[in-house]
């Protein structure tokens, strides 16, 4: 990886802090309605494998469920980013389970999707402990997210290419997914650039052509997609 990218991703990285820092000032993190469990382990890689969930108080039986992606181009974010927004959906009646991934350039493709792959599975196996309805569970991803979430739920629903990364159907039902501002049809052709090139390096792109062409495998069989984009957002095309 250049020093070029590396500078990149830190530059951009401080950017958007400063921004995400000055949209949350001041939002409720730790309202009297909503629980929240912090820190749970989820997987073997540390802070980088911790968990939220956000639950409404005072709510009789199973809770429906949304698990969230964070955004931030493979590169950047963290659950803390995404907590007022969850903590939004959870005084609307959902648990919100908000979760770390590992990041680029420390970690390469698939390691940010083995996690989400990981973190579904704790959701499945610990669930019940949290009153969580696991027949009910929607799939949401922000930008970085939103291609996680499409790339996951293609692996939900189609074994060839669920079978391509060794992951395992979980026990539960995702019955929708919330795609927001993602980058779906990745450039296959090794010319990527910029910071996303520290997440699908060089080698990813030349080695790893099915496991990046989730529009190859996808049918109908997937669970309703919402996909939403901007007029501004550089993937509008998308």
């Amino acid at each position: 990886m250049s020093d070029d990218v590396v500078t990149e991703i830190s530059k951009i990285s401080a950017e958007w802090k400063h921004n995400d820092d000055i949209r949350d000032a001041g939002l409720p993190t730790d309202p009297e309605d909503v629980k929240r469990y912090d820190n749970l382990t989820y997987g073997p890689y540390g802070d980088e494998n911790l968990l939220d969930i956000y639950v409404p108080k005072n709510v009789q039986g199973k809770i429906p469920v949304i698990i969230s992606c964070h955004g931030g181009g493979f590169f950047y974010g963290t659950k803390e980013t995404y907590q007022a927004y969850g903590i939004y959906w959870a005084q609307q009646g959902f648990a919100f389970v908000n979760f770390n991934y590992r990041l680029a350039p420390k970690t390469a493709f698939p390691g940010a999707l083995v996690d989400t792959d990981t973190v579904i599975q704790w959701v499945a196996a610990h669930g019940a402990d949290y009153n969580l309805d696991l027949d009910k569970v929607i799939l949401i991803g922000d930008s970085a997210g939103g291609t996680l979430a499409f790339q996951y739920i293609t692996a939900y629903t189609q074994s060839e290419y669920r079978n391509l990364f060794g992951f395992k159907k979980p026990n539960l039902n995702i019955v929708g997914v919330l795609m927001n501002c993602g980058v779906y049809l990745l450039d296959h052709s090794g010319n990527m650039s910029g910071g996303m090139t520290a997440y699908f390096t060089k080698e990813v792109q030349r080695d790893m052509q099915a496991e990046l062409s989730p529009e190859n495998y996808v049918d109908k069989t997937v669970p309703p997609l919402a996909i939403v984009t901007a007029n501004r957002d550089f993937a509008h095309d998308q």
